[in-house]
């Protein structure tokens, strides 16, 4: 029952959260529900490192079937702990972006969010996980429109409207699948297809195809990104980072699963049509990976930079799962982690100069390491981490994939790989050397106001930079990735 116990509790403190008046209380019950939610979810991961753990509750079709494996139990406890980290440092964000009789209800969809994407990794019934994956859909447009402002209220109807297209999709993948097999459980159905669907071809197809079109639209996949940028730059800081941290790695783990679980490799591996599919994923990943880094180039927004940054990491992982291989695999689940911590705190960087400035503009950012040393410091390794230089967690992602890629055997893929980290490094570095080294000239009067931030507001950041260190270094994440792999290979 721990996996249900850890949804469940955030579930219970959003309505707590949500009825309490002072945002001082909401702020501390925030991140004291997520510390514990923390320790449940570590209990977890230690719980199903030898084990898939497995609960019905109810009669099939529509029960609630729980199927936790490893990797889910990896996907939990990065959820939880990436959001603790977030929800830390917005003790001191909150208050600039949000008006204050907002400030609980903020905190009760942030606590409804993670309890849905939570719920969308531990479910093995395809109907359990689309129910949450809507609930996730409008507590995300609602943490984006909760700045009350004309233009969050648009970028929050078109992030929530292009979400629900992808929900339509993934439905009837789903529907196309149930009349096939007469199972909404992965087990069920991998049980079902692997016995032979001579006859039902083109339903397998259609399926497939169906929720490879829903998850993109969803995860923001390249071209199908519009409602992404304008979501991630014009949200509350703290929610650009969960958006972009957290939220497409629930849906892209969502299709591993239907991949890995639900079809199974020796199905999609054997079958020609649906191996063609993953090769358009492929190639459509690495498009994505080139758009999003030329597209972020051009940009003059500090937080629509980092904005189209992620639609060209999305890239990433949707060219991992279309390679097909083990390492491929490997190496998405890696960027997970990679994505979900380095984003995280470049966006609460950003938030953090926004707020110290009152600029988003990168041009007004010459000579700001002089005032924001520690800030932008972080902000240079959360850049370099994304360039991909050694001993940054960046760099242990971008040798895994170029490890997938030779073991996949399409070697072209190296050279999308190796020109999307020279775009990293075109869009991260000159703000960088434009902080540090950059001549203030007529900034000078404007920079003399500017201050540090607060210890208080800093710290968590300073926590995530320390991570995006640690797990370039230890050997842990690498180990039980792989056998989270392994438990759905």
């Amino acid at each position: 029952m721990l996996p249900i116990t850890i949804m469940l509790f955030l579930l219970v403190m959003a309505g707590v959260i949500a009825s309490v008046k002072a945002n001082a209380t909401a702020k501390m019950l925030a991140v004291g529900a997520f510390a514990v939610a923390f320790g449940l979810s570590a209990a977890l991961l230690s719980q199903s490192a030898n084990e898939t753990i497995r609960l019905v509750i109810g009669a099939a079709p529509w029960n609630i079937y729980v199927l936790v494996t490893p990797l889910a139990a990896f996907m939990v406890c990065l959820f939880v702990g990436v959001s603790l980290m977030v929800v830390w440092a917005s003790a001191n964000l909150v208050d600039y972006d949000i008006e204050p009789a907002r400030i609980p209800m903020y905190y009760a969809l942030v606590c409804v969010l993670i309890a849905s994407l939570v719920g969308v990794v531990i479910f093995g019934s395809l109907f359990n996980v689309f129910i949450l994956m809507e609930v996730s859909s409008f507590a995300a447009a609602g943490i984006i429109v909760i700045k009350n402002r004309p233009e969050n209220m648009r970028a929050g109807l078109k992030y929530l409207t292009l979400s629900i297209l992808g929900s339509s999709f993934i439905l009837m993948g789903i529907i196309t699948l149930y009349a096939l097999t007469g199972s909404l459980s992965v087990t069920g159905i991998h049980q079902s297809l692997s016995a032979g669907y001579a006859g039902n071809e083109v339903a397998a197809y259609n399926a497939l195809m169906f929720i490879t079109i829903g998850v993109a639209l969803k995860s923001g996949l390249f071209p199908m990104h519009i409602a992404f940028p304008d979501a991630y730059s014009i949200a509350p800081s703290v929610s650009s980072a969960l958006l972009s941290g957290l939220v497409q790695k629930a849906y892209i783990f969502f299709y591993i699963m239907v991949l890995h679980k639900a079809f199974g490799a020796e199905i999609l591996l054997n079958d020609r049509v649906m191996t063609t599919t993953l090769q358009l994923v492929m190639i459509l990943g690495a498009a994505a990976m080139i758009a999003g880094s030329a597209m972020a180039l051009l940009q003059t927004d500090l937080k629509r930079m980092i904005a189209y940054s992620s639609v060209a990491q999305v890239g990433y992982f949707f060219l991992g799962v279309g390679m097909g291989t083990r390492l491929g695999l490997f190496a998405v689940v890696f960027h997970f982690l990679t994505h979900a911590v380095t984003k995280a705190m470049l966006f609460l960087v950003a938030g953090s100069v926004i707020r110290q400035t009152g600029s988003r503009e990168i041009g007004d950012m010459a000579g700001l390491g002089t005032k924001m040393r520690v800030t932008m410091a972080l902000f240079t390794v959360g850049a370099l981490s994304m360039v991909g230089i050694p001993l940054l967690i960046g760099f242990n992602s971008k040798w895994f994939f170029a490890m997938g890629i030779f073991d996949s055997s399409h070697i072209w893929l190296l050279a999308v790989l190796a020109l999307s980290s020279l775009l990293n490094g075109c869009y991260y570095l000159p703000v960088v050397v434009r902080a540090f080294f950059g001549d203030t000239g007529g900034e000078a009067v404007r920079l003399r106001s500017v201050r540090e931030c607060a210890v208080r507001g800093l710290a968590p950041i300073v926590c995530l930079a320390l991570l995006v260190v640690a797990f370039a270094v230890i050997s842990g994440p690498v180990s039980y990735i792989s056998i989270g792999i392994d438990s759905i290979w």
